[in-house]
Parts: structure tokens; C-alpha cells; sequence
């Protein structure tokens, strides 16, 4: 793993003085997630994702822009021998860090991934008890970042005993579309059911979804507007009603 990571750290840098590194990372970034799920979100969406692909390939000759396609095959095998080893990582947010993005002037600084871990194992402590009668437990993340919480949280179903695919619904948000595309391409990776929100959760303005395969496969949109439903109905019955409309209700019905 660790000399993947080296590979990809690299990689970047190898674009010499004519690209800046942040922007390369971007790029690739963008370019990685849209060939990812426009393999298979055949929507409204997906003409135009495809048109901005090609426009950020002019910006690259041939020699350079087929690095793109070696540095994403990099990234996949990373991804693929940390879950061999029985294990989650956040890839793509160390890379960022490693590649000293992270610095003052972009003031972006991502949890290194076993405070994420902490943190699920903390937030999570009843997630075997309800997969017992639950057919799958939900997380939400107003801030996403590059997803290491909401990965590290697939992580805490697995060692429940549990497939995160099938027993976990992921939502996120994020103001940066960098972090979205960043959190969507590693849930896409790690087979996470997750749907990640450009949008801001303090106005809860919504811009764009990016939904991973077994999300949508896997009939999570439906399943948790009934989950919802469901929790509203309880708190009826239960003489409680509420007027709020939840952040995590309008981001599901976004």
C-alpha cells in the first residue's frame, strides 16, 4: 500500500512546471469521478458530465492526459489491497495532505482517518443491536470532506458482522464540489450505498447529487423516504408531531 501511495504522491508531481500540482489533483479528481458514474447514471446529468470531461482533456496532450487513466488504475488497487488486508482507508484524503495541499491558503485540512475511526466506533456503539431488527443503519455527514467519517463508518458495520453494501445508507454534504467528487469516488471504491451533496447544509442550499452505484442498485432513495416516513408516523402516534423538516429529510428528497 505504502508504495502505491508513493507512486501516486509521484505521479502527480510529475506534470513538471506547466501544471500546478493542485490543479492536476483537481482534475484528476474531477475527471475520475465523472468516468465513474458515468458508467452507469444514464440522467439528465450525464451529457453534460461527459461534455466536461472532454473539456478538461484539451487541456492535457495525449501523453500527458493518459497519465489520468494510470493514476485512477493507482488508485483503485490502493483501495483494493487496504480491503484485502480487512481494512478501510481514506486514500484519497492522505494523498491530498501528503501532496501539502492542505495549507493555509486553501484552508482545507482533512482528519486524519483513526480520529474518523474513533469517532465511528463512538457514534456507531448501537449499530450491531439495530442491524439485528433493522434491515440497514443510516449516517450523515453535513461536512463531508473526502468521506474518511463516513468511511470509517462502513468500516465499524464490517467489523459488526455486517456488508456495508447492503447494511448501510451514507449521505454527505459539502460546500466544495472537490470534497463531494472526492467523497463519491471512494464510496464508489469501497462499494459504500452513499449519495454526497454539493450543497450547503447551514442554508441548505443543494446544487448536485452524486449517487453510488449500490445506491442507487440498491433502492436506498426509496428506502429512506419510507425510513422517514416511518420515524414521522412514530412521532404521530406518539403524540409528538413536528412542523422541522430535518436536514437529513430535504437532503433525502433533494
Amino acid at each position: 500500500m505504502e508504495n502505491i501511495h508513493q507512486e501516486l504522491v509521484k505521479s502527480f508531481q510529475s506534470f513538471g512546471a506547466a501544471f500546478r500540482t493542485a490543479d492536476v489533483f483537481r482534475d484528476f479528481i474531477e475527471l475520475a469521478a465523472i468516468a465513474l458514474i458515468n458508467q452507469y447514471a444514464f440522467d439528465a446529468e450525464w451529457e453534460q458530465r461527459e461534455n466536461r470531461y472532454h473539456e478538461i482533456r484539451q487541456k492535457y496532450s495525449e501523453a500527458d492526459f493518459c497519465r489520468f487513466s494510470e493514476m485512477l488504475g493507482l488508485l483503485m488497487l490502493a483501495v483494493n489491497k487496504v480491503q484485502k488486508q480487512g481494512a478501510f482507508d481514506d486514500v484519497l484524503g492522505r494523498l491530498y495532505m501528503d501532496l501539502g495541499l492542505g495549507n493555509d491558503s486553501s484552508g482545507q485540512y482533512f482528519t486524519p482517518y483513526c480520529v474518523s475511526k474513533l469517532m465511528a466506533a463512538l457514534g456507531g456503539s448501537g449499530v450491531a443491536e439495530k442491524l439485528k431488527t433493522e434491515k440497514f443503519v443510516s449516517v450523515l455527514e453535513p461536512t463531508c470532506g473526502s468521506g474518511a467519517n463516513l468511511i470509517a463508518f462502513a468500516e465499524h458495520v464490517r467489523e459488526a458482522g455486517y456488508t456495508s453494501s447492503q447494511s448501510m445508507a451514507a449521505m454527505g454534504v459539502d460546500i466544495d464540489i472537490l470534497c463531494v467528487q472526492m467523497c463519491f469516488i471512494q464510496c464508489q471504491l469501497y462499494r459504500i450505498p452513499a449519495k454526497i451533496v454539493h450543497g450547503n447544509s447551514l442554508t441548505r442550499e443543494f446544487w448536485s447529487a452524486w449517487c453510488t452505484s449500490d445506491w442507487i442498485l440498491g433502492g436506498f432513495s426509496q428506502a429512506m423516504a419510507d425510513k422517514i416516513e416511518a420515524e414521522r408516523e412514530r412521532e404521530t402516534a406518539a403524540a409528538v408531531p413536528t412542523e422541522t423538516i430535518t436536514l437529513e429529510e430535504q437532503f433525502v428528497l433533494f
